[in-house]
């Protein structure tokens, strides 16, 4: 695109700005392909022009792979870059031009309330996994509790044998074999554990 087009693109209401995309994750096709998508579908979007993009070698950190992609593009007004900005999360965003921006009220009222409804519908997410996860926690705490009382019953009655046939280390087993002993379900003589009859 030319800087001509450009230009006429913010004069009826575009934003340039520069935008870059991180991918993380594992294997690292998955986050080449990630990324490659992310490029994709974001060109298919209406009010989006796509000026620049450059991606980055995929790397590898500690235990993922990390890719990056930036773009420079074009959105049509403040509602389509943040929707950009919520849709695609990017890393990083920094607006080039226009250097001052100018909206009406009905538009900024609309920004505001599109923005509050996004950290709604996040917030209620964060809810639902945060009750998910404790009651997949009160699950395999259960689970736990019934294989250590098995693995009584089957004989395996040391730490190291219990925690061997449940999966779990032995140092992870400790809070565990405390807190039935504390609640009486079974006992501790010297290095062995016994069911409470």
């Amino acid at each position: 695109m030319k800087e001509r087009e450009i230009k006429e693109k913010l004069q009826q209401g575009y934003i340039r700005t520069n935008i870059i995309f991180e991918i993380i994750g594992n294997p690292k096709e998955y986050v080449e392909n990630a990324l490659n998508e992310y490029m994709a579908n974001l060109k298919k979007e209406e009010d989006i022009i796509v000026i620049h993009e450059e991606f980055e070698k995929v790397e590898k950190q500690e235990n993922y792979w990390s890719g990056f992609a930036e773009v420079e593009l074009l959105a049509k007004g403040l509602e389509k870059f943040t929707w950009i900005c919520f849709n695609y999360m990017p890393a990083s965003v920094e607006i080039l031009e226009p250097e001052m921006l100018s909206f009406e009220q009905n538009s900024l009222t609309n920004w505001i309330n599109d923005m509050l409804a996004k950290l709604h519908e996040v917030s209620i997410v964060a809810q639902q996994v945060g009750s998910q996860n404790k009651l997949m926690l009160q699950s395999i705490n259960a689970l736990i509790r019934n294989s250590i009382l098995t693995c009584l019953d089957a004989g395996f009655n040391t730490q190291k044998d219990i925690a061997a046939k449940v999966g779990v280390d032995v140092k992870d087993l400790d809070p565990v074999l405390e807190a039935m002993i504390q609640e009486k379900k079974i006992n501790k003589d010297k290095n062995k554990y016994s069911r409470v009859k």
